[in-house]
């Protein structure tokens, strides 16, 4: 099959997950009778600083608020800057709308299946937590569900590990940076050695490494993102009114394509939306069975913070390229220059540099994650023997990954995601109707 076919194949199939994800977040959030509204209240009483449910820690466990930031350095990755532009310049400002609809009912699966990760998680008899969808799904479904999410995740994941160097590699060296470009081979080869130092420390050392860098990211583009925001508060009202004119009314962009509708702005904006905040996919799961807790509805409804931040961030970029009109300049490459551009404007060259320390920690958290949860289903896989293979082949893809983009295997990674996805889903709508209420 010619390429082309085989990624315009790919496409489809995961547009159709998408579609799929939201209708079934959608099922999740009546089911479990809006928990991404009624338990705000407890998250919120959860968060403040006296919580002391939020800092236990075990041996072989990591303490909740720990859990919550290792999954959001999965979430928070350089998707959630990109993402949002590109998605607006394929179809419009309306798609916008679809990453607050992704966000909103995604909260539900998020909840759902971090609570179903606390109630089936296991524990070895050295007290190693063995967690994850693939414990659920094997008693949802069959225990061949489990064995197959085990396997589609772990390879995923290591994929994903190798399309963010890429990405990181890529923005070092572009020519934006001017005599400060690194080689890629250099940003690959030094990315591999730090993944393999935190990933041989196990759950506490990524969980004490994803507390300082989640909190560094997050407020150094969420504080320059607001600066341009409130730089033209004035055009924001605006600004919201043209993402929902877009969002029923296709128009012409300056060169000649026909973006925004409904049916454009939502499949844009859903379809990035849903792999912003991997609601439903299962990933963020993982690290929060490794939190030290006994109550899955807490640790649920504290997870859902990764979602909302995600979609909040995603948001927020897109407001920033509307507010700059950077998405719509024919003369820009789709992408991260979209999103530099529109923070030259406003910080010079400093703009550049924020948004290059921006994608190396964003990359850099997600590489991390993505290893974490990867490794999680290949220790499924061999009863936790041999990790040391999978760390290698996860420091091999990150610093190949660095070097070239092999479009054929992102396209089949693509597939891989979609079944994924579908039969974790698929699980998360079963476990409704089953004793183990996944609502309070």
């Amino acid at each position: 099959m010619p390429l082309a076919y085989f990624q315009l194949a790919a496409d489809y199939l995961l547009y159709i997950s998408a579609i799929l994800l939201l209708l079934g977040s959608i099922w999740l959030s009546f089911r479990t009778r809006f928990v991404q509204v009624r338990l705000v209240p407890e998250l919120i009483k959860m968060l403040k600083p006296s919580s002391r449910n939020l800092k236990k820690e075990g041996q072989h466990t990591i303490p909740p608020y720990k859990a919550l930031l290792t999954a959001m350095s999965t979430t928070l990755g350089i998707g959630t800057i990109v993402g949002p532009v590109i998605a607006i310049h394929l179809g419009g400002p309306g798609a916008l709308l679809g990453f607050l609809l992704a966000a909103f009912f995604g909260c539900a699966a998020t909840y759902t299946e971090v609570n179903l990760a606390i109630q089936y998680r296991q524990r070895s008899p050295d007290g190693v937590i063995n967690g994850g969808p693939m414990q659920y799904l094997k008693h949802i479904l069959t225990p061949a569900a489990g064995l197959w999410y085990a396997v589609f995740c772990g390879i995923l994941m290591v994929v994903w590990c190798g399309a963010q160097s890429n990405q990181v590699a890529a923005i070092l060296d572009s020519p934006l940076l001017g005599s400060y470009r690194i080689p890629k081979a250099l940003t690959g080869a030094i990315i591999a050695a730090f993944i393999l130092i935190l990933l041989t420390g196990g759950i506490k050392r990524i969980g004490n490494f994803s507390a300082k860098l989640v909190p560094t990211m997050f407020f150094l583009y969420l504080g320059s993102s607001l600066w341009i925001i409130l730089s033209n508060v004035s055009q924001l009202g605006e600004i919201l009114g043209i993402i929902f004119e877009a969002a029923w009314s296709p128009y012409a962009m300056a060169t000649g394509a026909i973006v925004g509708g409904l049916f454009s702005s939502l499949r844009w904006g859903i379809f990035k939306g849903i792999h912003v905040t991997e609601a439903g996919i299962g990933t963020q799961a993982i690290p929060h069975s490794m939190a030290e807790t006994k109550d899955p509805v807490s640790q649920g409804a504290l997870a859902m913070l990764s979602t909302f931040t995600a979609g909040g961030i995603a948001f927020l970029s897109g407001i920033v390229a509307l507010l700059t009109g950077t998405w719509e300049d024919p003369t820009l490459p789709l992408g991260m220059s979209m999103v530099a551009a529109s923070f030259q404007l406003y910080f010079s060259s400093i703009g550049t540099l924020i948004i290059a320390i921006c994608a190396i920690l964003f990359g850099f958290g997600t590489i991390l994650g993505n290893s974490f949860n990867g490794s999680q289903c290949y220790g499924y896989l061999t009863h936790n023997r041999g990790f040391h293979y999978y760390f290698i082949v996860i420091a091999v893809m990150v610093f190949l990954g660095s070097l070239a983009e092999v479009t054929t295997v992102w396209a089949l990674t693509d597939i891989i995601l979609a079944l994924m996805t579908l039969l974790h889903m698929t699980g998360l709508v079963v476990s409704t109707y089953q004793q183990r209420s996944p609502s309070r």
